[in-house]
């Protein structure tokens, strides 16, 4: 089964930089009966940061209440995933192949194969802006700390934080392991370390219609980092001026080696259930001052697995600390969501019968269709 939240994003995935995003209460259902779906639970796996592995990326920019951050295009993906598969027809498709082979867009969710992180959904983008609005306190707040986002997607909060608040470290949750490769490093990457400059590395940024999209020149970063001021002369006594694989690796090594920012990364993918597992078993419970999390109680079923996810991840306040901080979880919302099991009034309902959290609405959108940011907080009695 699939279905697809249609909330004023193009069906490609992509959100119109400079431009208003409309409300729209939509729910198409998309036939996928000949799409191979998976009822087992995704295993827990930690994802170690990479150089995506192409000449260059493309990325557009997202302004949001005077804030740019960069997302690799859709296009980009599909452009990488079809140069894989004429490398390796004989390969096992991935998840995010078997959807789009199937005709499914970035927005489609297809239960226990992809669960929609290519696309940039519009609650992410409240829960941006809800951090934008309150950067003094969390600037203050936050120094030092660990934040995790879970089911982070192109991963927008998290970016902000990463350029935020220089001290802090955070853990990019999704199901699939290709999103955190394909989307979520690459933003990293392009936010936090390969920064585009017109003119500069490679790079080209193209302003048209009120958008802003780039081009980044991941092998011009090789070759720099290969062979320095000699790269001109080098590269101009070659037959071709393409790399090879092993000069390519060799580059990607030494380009991690130089990242500070991947010491304050983290990348997770699976099943919410198993990572709660494994965090309980590398005995990190209650290590994260601040969750994040968007568009992930659109299901009831859910409820239980992302609820004791929080309960062990999210930190206990600190009775010692003079910070007037008290670790929270953050979760992004439409207040319902039509032709589906969840809403914020069911999740709400469903954390008071539990009585770990306590749990209050602190942002509304208003309009006819609601979206709203919930606070989640530890009940004085937990």
């Amino acid at each position: 089964m699939s279905f697809k939240f249609n909330f004023g994003v193009g069906d490609n995935g992509e959100i119109t930089s400079g431009t208003a995003i409309s409300e729209s209460s939509n729910v198409v259902a998309l036939p996928c009966e000949d799409l191979q779906s998976s009822e087992s639970v995704a295993s827990c796996e930690l994802v170690p940061i990479s150089i995506p592995g192409v000449s260059s990326a493309v990325f557009d920019a997202i302004y949001y209440r005077g804030q740019r951050l960069w997302k690799r295009q859709i296009d980009d993906v599909q452009f990488q995933l079809a140069q894989q598969d004429d490398m390796m027809d004989d390969a096992e498709d991935s998840a995010i192949k078997q959807a789009m082979a199937e005709g499914s867009s970035a927005a489609d969710v297809i239960k226990g194969v992809y669960e929609g992180g290519l696309k940039t959904w519009e609650c992410s983008m409240d829960l941006l802006g809800y951090l934008v609005e309150h950067d003094d306190e969390l600037r203050v707040a936050l120094s030092g700390a660990r934040v995790m986002e879970i089911g982070c997607g192109t991963g927008l909060p998290s970016l902000h934080i990463l350029k935020v608040i220089a001290s802090a470290s955070v853990c990019m949750q999704d199901y699939n392991k290709d999103v955190l490769e394909l989307v979520t490093i690459p933003n990293v990457l392009a936010n936090a370390a390969f920064v585009p400059e017109d003119g500069v590395m490679g790079d080209s940024v193209h302003v048209e219609d009120d958008t802003e999209s780039c081009e980044i020149d991941i092998d011009f970063r090789r070759t720099q980092v290969l062979f320095g001021a000699d790269t001109d002369r080098i590269i101009g006594e070659r037959e071709t001026p393409e790399l090879t694989s092993e000069e390519a690796r060799e580059a990607d090594v030494r380009l991690l080696e130089k990242l500070e920012i991947k010491d304050r990364c983290e990348f997770i993918a699976g099943d919410w259930s198993k990572i709660e597992q494994e965090m309980r078993t590398q005995g990190r419970e209650h290590s994260f001052s601040l969750v994040l999390t968007s568009e992930t109680i659109y299901d009831v079923d859910s409820y239980a697995r992302l609820h004791d996810l929080l309960s062990c991840v999210l930190a206990k306040p600190d009775t010692q600390s003079s910070s007037a901080y008290v670790p929270m979880a953050l979760v992004a919302a439409k207040s319902i969501y039509f032709g589906l099991s969840g809403s914020v009034l069911s999740f709400q309902q469903y954390v008071q019968r539990r009585g770990v959290f306590d749990i209050a609405s602190i942002w509304q959108s208003g309009g006819s269709m609601g979206r709203e940011i919930l606070r989640l907080t530890w009940n004085v009695s937990c």
